[in-house]
């Protein structure tokens, strides 16, 4: 049977099983019959105890503030794995068929309290590469493609010349001991070619080849 409204408050309970991404829920009875449960941080917000008067009105704004809360929650763990573009955060609040209209409010909360900029995100993102797994301008557009960023952010974040060169070096170092069982040639080529396969461009890998092969020859002499 459906709680009617206006009533009062009449106890306040803690849900006891928590859900993983959802936080804290308060049960809220209303006339000592369970109404509907809220978010704490709403509890909070609203100012909400024992006497409080509940009226539709209010229990429409209630019920709106808790699908944010809700949402919001939801995209903070998403987002507590690791950086998120905003584009993946969409999607997975979409996934989980939150309306349009929560999804605008909760990606703009999330704008405004610094958790989602996709310049920084993508800043991030070609730094790691480049210490971890270096990539090529190439791959690294369209990693970040896939991720959702506009051309305008990626194209600001991209390594330099000189950067993509320094990136083309740190791929290929690890890969020349493996190569040395070939002759020239085809060490050469093969690096090359891994290279290329790791989005750069044929320029960056030729140079990062002989830069490569004139620091041996200096540590041979």
């Amino acid at each position: 049977m459906t709680q009617p409204f206006p009533g009062k408050i009449t106890s306040l309970v803690a849900q006891a099983k928590k859900r993983r991404g959802v936080g804290t829920r308060v049960n809220v009875f209303v006339d000592e019959k369970f109404s509907f449960a809220l978010d704490i941080r709403v509890i909070e917000k609203f100012r909400l105890a024992k006497g409080s008067d509940i009226h539709a009105e209010l229990l429409t704004e209630l019920l709106r503030e808790d699908g944010d809360s809700k949402a919001y929650a939801k995209a903070m763990f998403f987002l507590g794995y690791r950086a998120r573009s905003e584009a993946e955060v969409r999607e997975r609040l979409k996934r989980d068929e939150w309306s349009d209209e929560v999804i605008e409010r909760v990606l703009l909360r999330l704008r405004e309290q610094g958790f989602l900029n996709d310049e920084n995100f993508s800043a991030m993102w070609v730094e790691n590469r480049s210490h971890s797994r270096p990539r090529g301008g190439r791959m690294l557009q369209q990693e970040l493609r896939q991720k959702g960023v506009d051309k305008e952010t990626i194209e600001a974040v991209l390594p330099d010349a000189e950067g993509e060169a320094d990136n083309a070096i740190s791929a290929l170092r690890p890969k020349v001991r493996t190569l040395a069982r070939f002759d020239e040639k085809t060490a050469r080529e093969k690096g090359i070619q891994f290279l290329m396969r790791c989005g750069f461009n044929y320029g960056v890998a030729k140079t990062a080849w002989e830069r490569i092969q004139e620091e041996e020859q200096e540590e041979d002499e």
